[in-house]
C-alpha cells in the first residue's frame, strides 16, 4: 500500500545511520527488497552516511549528556514521529557530505572518499581515508568469506591492477587495511580471492574507490 511505502520512506535516513531498532530494521529491509524507489534513495544517501564516522574525531560523550539526549529521543520514537526524525537525520548526513566534498575539491590531505560497494551487498559500505600519500580503507557489513577465501586489495595504475594486501572481516563484518604509497594510484579496489591472494583479479571488483 502507498501509505506503507510513505512510512518506510521516512525511515531511510534512520536506517542508514543505524537509528532503527532490530524489529524496525528487519521490517525496513523486507520492504527494501521489493521497493526500487527506496533502494535508490538508500544508495543516493549511503555515501553521506558512510563518511560520517571518518569525517570527524570520535569523542565519547559524557554519560549524563547521553542519558539526557536519549530521554528526549525515546518518547519521539515511541510516538513514531518519523516525519520529524527523518529530515533531521538526512539533512545532517547530506550536509556533512557536501562539506566533505567541498574540502576534497580543495585538494588538501587528509581527505575521505566513500567507497562504492556491489549492490548484492546492500548493507556494506566503507571509506578510504587518505593522508600524505598513505591511506586506510575501512569497510563494514562485509560478508565473512570463510576459511578458503579472503578479500584482496588492488591498486590500479592505468590499465594495470597491482596486488596489495589481503584481509578478513570475521563475524563483525568489519575490515581495515593500511595502504602505503598510493599517491600515483588511480583507484583502490577489492575482490574475493583464494586464501593466499592472487597475482591478477579473478572477478570484477566488489568495492571500488576511484581516485
Amino acid at each position: 500500500m502507498r501509505s506503507d511505502h510513505r512510512r518506510f520512506a521516512e525511515d531511510v535516513g534512520a536506517y542508514l545511520l543505524d537509528a532503527l531498532d532490530g524489529r524496525e530494521r528487519r521490517a525496513f529491509e523486507r520492504h527494501l527488497r521489493s521497493c526500487d524507489e527506496c533502494r535508490r534513495e538508500v544508495e543516493r544517501l549511503r555515501p553521506a552516511a558512510d563518511v560520517l564516522p571518518g569525517s570527524v574525531e570520535q569523542v565519547e560523550p559524557p554519560a549524563r549528556l547521553k542519558s539526557a539526549l536519549m530521554a528526549e529521543i525515546e518518547p519521539i520514537r515511541a510516538r513514531r514521529r518519523r516525519p520529524l526524525l527523518r529530515p533531521v537525520l538526512v539533512a545532517a548526513a547530506v550536509g556533512l557530505l557536501i562539506g566533505i566534498g567541498v574540502s576534497q575539491l580543495g585538494g588538501d590531505d587528509p581527505r575521505t572518499i566513500a567507497a562504492t560497494v556491489d549492490e548484492a551487498m546492500p548493507r556494506a559500505g566503507g571509506i578510504l581515508r587518505i593522508d600524505d600519500g598513505s591511506a586506510t580503507l575501512r569497510l563494514h557489513d562485509m560478508p565473512d568469506l570463510g576459511t578458503r577465501r579472503v578479500y584482496q586489495v588492488w591498486l590500479r595504475h592505468g590499465d594495470e591492477m597491482v596486488p596489495a594486501r589481503t584481509f578478513e572481516v570475521g563475524d563483525t563484518g568489519r575490515g581495515q587495511v593500511g595502504l602505503r604509497d598510493i599517491a600515483d594510484a588511480d583507484g583502490v579496489y577489492v575482490t574475493r580471492e583464494a586464501r593466499g591472494g592472487a597475482k591478477l583479479p579473478s572477478e570484477d571488483p566488489i568495492v571500488s574507490v576511484p581516485l
